[in-house]
This record gives C-alpha cells, structure tokens and sequence, in this order.
C-alpha cells in the first residue's frame, strides 16, 4: 500500500496530533488517535469508536468488545484497571464506573472510553520503534504481551527494513517456534505481519512521514492468527520540548576524495618533530626511512635547520611542492593556525593530538579545526588518532611494521587498538593493505574509507572496529546502496546492555547497544565479532579463502587425530551454529574399505589417530577426503593435526607426515570442484621445535590458500565469518 504524505492533510493532521500530545501529562496520542494515523498507512487495527460516558455504543461493533479508559495522565492503562475484555453491550455502564473509580484511586479522572470490537485470539507480539539522533528509528520486534519484559526475546533493525529484513528478524527470535506452531499449538501467518512491520517501518511507511518530535511508539500487542496481524494497542510518545532542527546538525556533503594519495603518497611532511629531543615525530620520520618510504619527507620546523637529517622547511605555506600527506604531532591549541598556512597545498592531514572533541571543552576546538581544513581545501585524518599504516606506500605509524602488501583493509575509531590489529594480525598470518586509525573522525570517517575500499581492486576484505553506532549507521547506509560487496568484519566496542535508557515505551527500554550492533550488523552484512582475536581469525580466513567459492548452508566436516579434540572441536563449531551432521552410511563403508587401522572414527567428526595417518606417509589422507567430498558436499572441512603427537609418535620413520598431508588437503581440493572451503587447525605441544616446524606448515598452508589456526575456538568462529560471507545471495542480503 502506498500513501501519498506529502498531502498537507496528513502533515498537518500530525503536527495537530503532536502538539494535542505535549499539552498532556503522558505526552501521548490516545489510543485512538494513535490508530486512525495506523489505519491511514493501511495498518490492521479492531472496529471501534471513542464515546463519552453514558453514550450509546454502534450495534455494528457486535455483542463482545473491549473497554479502554481514556486519561489524559494514563500510560499503562492495564496496570490501572483502565482494560476490560469481553465486555457486552449492557456491562459498559457498569465498567465504565467501576473504571472511573479505580482510575480516581489511582490520581487519573476518566475522560471518555475506547470502545473496540474483541479481535480472534492468536500470538502476541510487539512492535515498536525508537528514535535516536544518529540512527534515526530502530525497530523492535518480539514475543508480546507480559513476554517481552520478562524474557526480551527481542530482535532490532534500522528503518527502512525491507521484507527480506524483517523475516531474519523474526527468524531471529527464540520464539519464532511458537509463532509457527511448536508442540501442536496454533501456526501464525508470519506475512501478514511481516505487512504490517512494513506499512510502519519500510521505504514510504509510517515511520518517515512522523516529524522529529515523535520519539518513541509501541504497537503491543499485535494479534497474529492465522489470516491477520492487528495492532490492538497503540502508543506514540512525543518528546517534552520541540525537536531541534536535524539539518542544521548534519555533516555537510563534500567530494568523495581520491584516497590514493593517503594509501601511496609521494611527499608527506611531518610537523611537530625537534631538533634537539627526538619526539613521536621523530620516530615517526625514523620509521618511513626503516620501512623503505621511497618518497620524500619534508620536516616542518618554524626554527630548525634540519630534522633527523633532512632540510626544514618553515611552515607548509613554504613547501616547494603539495603535500600528500601531513602528519600533525602538534599540541591541539597550535593545529588548526598550522593547517590555516597549507591552503591549497594539503591533500590529507592526520592530527595526532587529544582534547579536541571527544570531550566537552575540547568540542570548540574541533569545530574551528574542521572549518579551518575546509577552508583550506584539506581532507582531515582524526583528530585524537595514530593515522595511517600503508603498506603498499611503505609508511606506518609503528616501529618495524609489517609491510607486505595484502588485501585487507581496516578502520578503527582506537588508535592504541590499531597497533594489536597490526601486531596480532601479523601473527596470524594478515598481510595488511591498510590500517587507518581515525580517531574523532571529525571530518573522513569510516563511511568514506569503506566506500572507498568497496571501489579499490587492491581491497578484498574490509575490517571495522567502531565505538559509535552513529558511525556504524553511516557505514550500513554505504553497504546497503553500495553495487560492490565485499565481506567486511565488524568488532564494536560498547557492546553493553547499557545503553538502554529508562522510556515509555518498552522499545525504548530495551534498545540497547547490544542489539543495535546486532542490527546494523545483519542489515548490512557483515560479520559480528567479539574479540580481538576473533577479529584476527575472521580477517585472516576471509583473506587467505578464495572467495569465489561460494557456500550454501552450514555443514561442517572434521578431519584429523586427537580423540576428544574431535568432539571438543564439534562443540565449538555448534556454538557458532554450524552443524557437524554424520556422513552418509554409504561413506562410511567407502572409507572402512580402505583397510585402515583399527581405531578410527568415521561418522564425522572423523577421528584418526597417528597410526592411521602414518599409511603412505600421511597419503592416506588423500584418499580419505576424495572420498569424503566425492560422497558428501560440506560447507567447511576442518582438518585438524596434533603436530606434537605425530612428530612424537612417528619421527622421522615415516618421512614429513604433516607436510604431506597438507599437500593432500590441497591436492584434494584443488580437484573435487567443489564448493568446500578448507580450514587447517595445527596444535603444538608448546616445545621450541615443534613451535618452529608448525610455523612453516603454516606458511606453506597459507601460501596454498589454507587459513591456519592454532586452536579450535578461532577455527570455528572463522568458519561462521567464511560462510556469512560467501553465502550464495549474500550479496544482496542489505539491498532487497
């Protein structure tokens, strides 16, 4: 259903609602204001009529109805005794004086009644929205009723929501079992309401023709059966004083820049560097050289002669040639007056300093250094950020850094946390395209770098860390429109039911950051993540995989030696949700029939001991996993070896066992053609020499595509990454 809300009846039949609405103490449309506006955008409410004390009810809403008390003071009529059900036609004088007297004992005077025809029984559920400056309206959907406070089977999205959104929304609910009938009870039709969530909350819905003053609404419940889904109660909540003006708030629109300059400059300078006591710019200039910087440094000094060796330059109006990149290690008072000079002459300046506007003294000095780098037509890199690791442009903000080009590409609003995603991604085997620090992001922020890895061949795999969900928004808003999709990991910080709020409405009560992220995350695509370190695993599989390889569900396979590290292993597989079904009896006796030795485990996991895979000097595991691929089609095939116990066990008797069964995982999959994406786990014993030879299995792996991991754990959460990512149809998980 579409509606036409650019008709001034509609607008201003609202703004007539909303200031009705700030005049009362609740702050509320009635309930029957808040349905005829439902009705209008085509949403199913019950038959009724709003009558004052003593009037005559319409014969036409039938002999069953329900009675609601209209206050000016009321928000939960129920807890009040402003609800009775069932009510006939000759019991309203009577409710309606009960009503009246225990609304008085409660400090609420009845103003007139509610009257509505009772709808079919069904499933309760809620739905509702919420408002916030930086995301605009977040959608809430659950199991209704008393359920929603008591179990908070909750599930959030960012409006729009397309219906392909709000079914995984639903399909996100714990409850979704009892809506669809679990244990013989009654099965809903999930499309009507999955109708009504999008008359509220899609492109053209209710939603976008509210102005800013309505801020929270709940529609609880909604009645789902079988043929309907009708909200039964509404709620509108208007904020207490007139919304302030979103646009004059609103980052102003500039060019998409060209970020090749900040990824492989040929001239950066640096100011803020002494010639007398080495500093952080010092030791940023000592760094360019150690890593091969081929281009030239300019030092920026109003007195020296020479920084670290180099001629100096006065100020960055005095520079013989632009600059590309400035890097700013000055005290917060003197920035903005130094980038004043460089007008014209800047592409990209990285400002290193604090107390700027990440807290409340400092937000004047922000505001003057963004008008000042657009004045001087320079794009601004922080404040309060390290800056930028270019491994291509061989510059980084940290000493003996790891520059060997790669294709992942990261974001962070921490600085300190840049450094570990450096240093932990290296150990795990990431060879980093890029590692942007951008602190405040008062001017680049994480929507542009994205929108600008999207757009770069170089760029395979996008990592974001993210404390603001005003950031995380502008992101979704990029891969939801965006024509390129690349997998992209997200690690937030501030993941807390904390930033719930006390609110009206139970939506605002419950929308706290822990299920905004998981919003923003699924609307878009990406890959939620808890940990650093789950962090480093999804980056470096997603990676190393070839992503062309498409996966189509979430069945695992297990192959390897250690006995209850099997199951320990299929355990953590099922708390990422993939399953480890057994293989097929025909399998089985297939593999039984290679005459292996006694003791192995073929159902899946399969779990081989030292013995078996010493057959052929390790061989054998070729012949396995032909088999197993030929006869099943696993979305990942982990392939687990305990180097310690085949070293200890077998020596050097049987040749380079773990080598060649490395080389047989790759062989194998190489051949099948099949859409199985292979992880490889190598545990160590924790002795120096086994430590050494797992390090160049692990490079041999890697070079051949295999992602490695030390343990189960950071295996099976990388495989969830590599199949949310290379889902069939995921590309247009946010865009439907």
């Amino acid at each position: 259903m579409s509606v036409d809300t650019s008709r001034p009846s509609i607008q201003d039949g609202i703004a007539a609602l909303v200031s009705e609405a700030r005049s009362r103490e609740s702050a509320m449309f009635t309930e029957a204001q808040a349905k005829s506006l439902l009705a209008i955008f085509g949403i199913d409410v019950p038959r009724g009529v709003q009558v004052s004390d003593g009037e005559l009810i319409p014969e036409h809403l039938g002999e069953s109805l329900v009675v609601k008390a209209i206050s000016s003071t009321l928000v939960h009529k129920s807890d009040a005794g402003g609800v009775r059900v069932g009510v006939s036609r000759e019991q309203v004088a009577e409710v309606t004086d009960q009503m009246r007297k225990r609304l008085a004992a409660s400090g609420h005077r009845l103003s007139g009644l509610l009257v509505e025809e009772m709808v079919p029984a069904g499933h309760e559920v809620i739905v509702g929205a919420t408002k916030t400056p930086d995301l605009g309206w977040s959608v809430m959907v659950g199991l209704g009723g008393v359920l929603v406070e008591v179990l908070e089977d909750v599930a959030f999205g960012l409006a729009p929501l397309s219906e392909d959104q709000t079914l995984r929304m639903l399909r996100e609910l714990r409850g979704i079992k009892v809506l669809e009938g679990a244990r013989g009870g009654v099965r809903a039709d999930l499309s009507p309401l999955v109708r009504l969530i999008s008359r509220l909350a899609g492109p053209g819905g209710l939603l976008e023709s509210l102005p800013e003053d309505v801020v929270e609404l709940d529609l609880n419940p909604v009645i789902v059966s079988a043929d309907r889904a009708v909200a039964v109660d509404a709620r509108f909540v208007v904020s207490a004083e007139e919304a302030a003006d979103a646009e004059a708030e609103a980052r102003p629109e500039r060019p998409a820049p060209d970020f090749s300059a900040l990824f492989r400059p040929a001239r950066v300078a640096v100011l803020g560097a002494s010639g007398k006591r080495p500093n952080l710019a010092n030791r940023y200039i000592r760094n360019l050289r150690a890593g091969g910087f081929e281009g030239t440094i300019v030092p920026i000094h109003p007195e020296a002669d020479d920084i670290e060796g180099l001629p100096a330059v006065t100020s960055l109006a005095d520079t013989d040639e632009p600059i590309d990149y400035a890097f700013v290690a000055l005290p917060a008072a003197r920035v903005s007056e130094a980038l004043l000079a460089a007008a014209g002459r800047v592409r990209f300046a990285q400002v290193i300093a604090s107390g700027f506007g990440e807290t409340e003294e400092g937000k004047p000095l922000e505001k003057t250094l963004v008008e000042t780098v657009r004045r001087a037509g320079i794009r601004l890199i922080g404040p309060n950020c390290l800056g930028t690791h270019a491994s291509a442009g061989r510059l980084s903000f940290i000493p003996d850094a790891p520059l060997t080009p790669g294709v992942t590409a990261v974001v962070s609003q921490s600085g300190g946390l840049s450094v570990d995603i450096l240093r932990v991604g290296a150990m795990r085997g990431i060879d980093f395209h890029s590692v942007v620090s951008i602190g405040n992001g008062a001017d680049v922020n994480a929507a542009e770098l994205v929108a600008s890895h999207l757009a770069d061949d170089d760029v395979r795999v996008i990592g974001l860390y993210l404390e603001s969900l005003a950031a995380a928004r502008e992101v979704l808003d990029v891969l939801t429109t965006g024509e390129v999709r690349k997998p992209v990991v997200l690690l937030a910080g501030g993941r807390t039911s904390e930033g719930s709020r006390a609110a009206t409405s139970h939506t605002g009560a419950l929308a706290g950051n822990h299920r905004l992220w998981q919003a923003i995350a699924r609307q878009a695509g990406m890959t939620l993540v808890d940990s650093l370190e789950d962090f480093a695993s999804a980056l470096h599989a997603l990676s190393t995989i070839d992503l062309d390889i498409r996966s189509t569900g979430r069945q695992a396979i297990l192959f390897g030696n250690g006995g209850g590290a099997s199951v320990l292993g299929a355990d953590a597989l099922d708390r990422q949700g993939l399953s480890t079904s057994p293989l097929a009896d025909s399998v089985i006796r297939q593999l039984d029939g290679l005459g292996l030795p006694p003791g192995n485990g073929l159902r899946n996991p399969i779990d081989v001991p030292a013995g078996t895979l010493a057959v052929r000097n390790g061989q054998v595991a070729e012949d396995m996993l032909k088999l197993v691929l030929a006869g099943s089609e696993p979305d990942i095939l982990i392939s687990h070896l305990n180097v310690g116990i085949i070293q200890r066990n077998l020596g050097e008797s049987h040749g380079d066992v773990t080598g060649t069964i490395i080389d047989s995982i790759v062989h194998v999959r190489d051949e099948a053609n099949s859409n199985t994406h292979h992880l490889l786990v190598l545990k160590t014993d924790g002795s120096q020499k086994t430590e050494e030879l797992i390090t160049g299995y692990a490079h041999r792996a890697r070079s051949s595509g295999i992602p490695v991991f030390a343990a189960f754990e950071d295996a099976a959460l990388a495989a969830r990454a590599v199949l949310e990512q290379t889902h069939q149809g995921c590309e247009d998980d946010g865009r439907r």
